[in-house]
């Protein structure tokens, strides 16, 4: 997996020279003999690698280090200005920026290098015995895609509204498989496209609690179980809700707040006692919040940020279930709205997040003992809309992409106060948004969401641990 100031490789540096000039993903992977998907992948490696967040940055950053020239004939401001490999004709079709970019401009003048990352350098001589085994590999190669070839063809073609968006949009979205040697899993989808949902575990199953359905707030309740790969209806909630979070304490399931059918903050509280599947309303929020965040921690539920009636939202409140009432605490930092919470270590972490302009990288926390938030290292790059999951020692941050282009998610360490990329499915590249992150002992689970406008019906599980420690078997008796 590509680390960030990692130098880039011969073929990624042929990539860049490509993006450079303005053509889309396909006419790369013409140009080099690729495939689109492998172009992506070697697309999401360049903007890790070169920390990047637009292919324009990444155009920008190759003036700098010299690794595409600029012409001297051109006036100030013409696309004709950078001199790479033949041009072509820009993209028409009208894709996101990692399909797509407008030829980059060149500065009047020469920029100086600045050390973004190492000019790749060329690839030594194969020895006799990989050049044998290329062939080899070739040969194999070859001989599979004849195999394949004589396929019947209803086994080789697949029907053209098989993959059709879940909200019935014409446009159909990128349907490709995760990355080799991936750690992400495709598990049954849940049966509606949703996104906004407020989603906890009770037990060993996955609560999904409401969320946007065809743009209005749902009172329907989903509940998935891991083991049998399978959903089940539970008891609707009494008042439809979206753009909120759930937590789980004890058999209680709590959801405060969120947008309700008119798109309007509430400060309803309500509570699904997961054993008797019974809806309990509670004491109303000490104001109408949406975009919030939720954590359990204790006897406490923790809400934080958000979004009132009058803007953006900075008070933290617990309900403490024992006393049955609302708790101040001290206001989050940096008040902001579609940020993510998790516990972990006696603390209450608040990560990334929006505030109608621009998306934050911030990472707080609120320390429970000492009853004050601090600072943590904020992420790579700034995500609003994300989940946030605590599986171990670890929080692992999971899309984003209000504002901005997000190829990778995140991962955090808090002994080294560090965050480390790690892979996201290929096709949600770009932007993942509003998703809903239940954490599991070994994994966690993604659900719903959307991406490039289309609202969907995943739901993902990465597995965090996969590492299986086998005993050896005793028989007792028999000297064995």
């Amino acid at each position: 997996m590509a680390e960030p100031k990692e130098p880039l490789t011969e073929r990624e540096l042929e990539v860049v020279r490509l993006l450079a000039t303005g053509i889309s993903n396909k006419e790369i992977a013409a140009r080099l003999h690729l495939s689109p998907n492998t172009v992506r992948v070697h697309l999401r490696n360049i903007f890790t690698k070169l920390e990047a967040q637009s292919r324009t940055e990444v155009t920008v950053i190759a003036v700098r280090n010299g690794w595409v020239e600029l012409t001297t004939q051109t006036a100030p401001g013409d696309p004709a200005a950078l001199k790479t490999a033949p041009a072509l004709e820009p993209a028409s079709d009208g894709q996101l920026s990692l399909d797509t970019a407008p030829a980059a401009q060149a500065p009047p003048t020469r920029v100086e290098p600045t050390p973004v990352a190492p000019n790749p350098q060329p690839l030594p001589p194969l020895a006799t015995w990989q050049r044998v085994a290329s062939i080899v590999t070739l040969a194999a190669i070859c001989l599979l895609t004849i195999i394949l070839l004589q396929r019947p063809a209803t086994e080789a073609s697949l029907g053209a509204d098989e993959f059709a968006p879940a909200d019935g949009a014409s446009e159909s979205p990128i349907v490709a498989s995760p990355v080799e040697s991936s750690r992400w899993h495709p598990r049954a989808s849940i049966r509606t496209a949703r996104a906004r949902t407020a989603v906890a575990v009770a037990g060993n199953e996955i609560y999904v609690v409401g969320g946007e359905i065809g743009r209005l707030a749902s009172r329907e309740v989903l509940v998935y179980s891991p083991q049998s790969d399978t959903w089940r209806e539970a008891t609707s909630k009494p008042t439809a809700v979206m753009n909120t979070g759930a937590a789980v304490i004890g058999d209680m399931l709590y959801v405060p707040g969120g947008s309700t059918a008119d798109s309007q903050a509430t400060d309803r509280f309500e509570a699904l006692n997961v054993k008797t599947g019974e809806w309990k309303i509670l004491p109303p929020m000490p104001r109408p919040l949406a975009g919030h965040a939720v954590a359990a921690l204790g006897d406490r539920l923790y809400v934080i940020g958000g979004r009132t009636l009058g803007g953006l939202n900075d008070a933290t409140f617990a309900f403490d279930v024992k006393l049955g009432r609302w708790i101040p605490l001290p206001p989050l930092p940096t008040q902001r709205s579609q940020l993510a919470a998790a516990a972990m270590n006696g603390r209450i972490y608040a990560v990334g997040g929006y505030d109608g302009r621009r998306e934050y990288a911030t990472c707080e926390y609120f320390e429970i003992a000492a009853g004050k938030w601090a600072s943590c290292a904020p992420m790579t790059i700034p995500r609003g809309g994300l989940g946030l999951a605590q599986v171990g020692s670890a929080l692992y941050a999971v899309g984003g992409g209000l504002s901005s282009f997000v190829g990778f998610n995140e991962r955090y360490d808090p002994d080294a106060d560090k965050w480390t990329p790690f892979e996201m499915p290929e096709q949600r590249m770009g932007d993942w948004r509003h998703v809903g992150v239940a954490s599991l002992p070994t994994q966690f689970h993604v659900i719903g969401g959307s991406t490039r406008g289309v609202v969907l019906s995943d739901n993902y599980a990465y597995e965090v641990l996969t590492i299986r420690t086998f005993l050896p078997a005793f028989q007792v008796g028999g000297g064995n």
